[in-house]
């Protein structure tokens, strides 16, 4: 998942990249290739969690009148999300095979291309992830 926050501009302010969706404790893992999974699972997401927790914050405190207070109540936030990301396991990490890589950008490109044809219009106007059910879904 990549998470972009814009500013009123609709500038790229911050971008949030995370290789796996919210946590999805299914399962106890047993062998050390889930227990892997489940802790890289858990440190990636307790980072995201903490960067959306207080984006959130920031936007509901944040006096949209000017400086600082503006920037944060303008932000736009977007995701971007791939269910292929979700689907590999803790040794991808380490792979750093020309092919897979190549596999990689071409996701991410395609991911990227249906969030476009699908938000386009929305890009610079309006949000298309709502911070608080990202907080609630995670």
């Amino acid at each position: 998942m990549f998470l972009a926050v814009l500013n009123s501009a609709g500038k790229i302010d911050r971008i949030a990249s995370h290789g796996t969706d919210c946590i999805s404790l299914t399962g106890t893992p047993r062998s050390a290739a889930e227990i892997l999974n489940r802790l890289n699972e858990v440190s990636f997401n307790a980072t995201l969690m903490k960067e959306l927790r207080m984006i959130a914050l920031l936007r509901q405190v944040a006096d949209p009148g000017s400086g600082e207070g503006a920037r944060w109540a303008g932000m736009r936030t977007h995701r971007i999300m791939t269910e292929m990301m979700t689907e590999l396991g803790y040794s991808s990490k380490l792979n750093a095979e020309r092919a897979f890589l190549n596999m990689l950008r071409q996701e991410g490109r395609r991911a990227a291309g249906a969030f476009l044809d699908a938000h386009a219009d929305d890009l610079g106007q309006r949000s298309t992830a709502d911070i608080d059910v990202l907080v609630a879904e995670c």
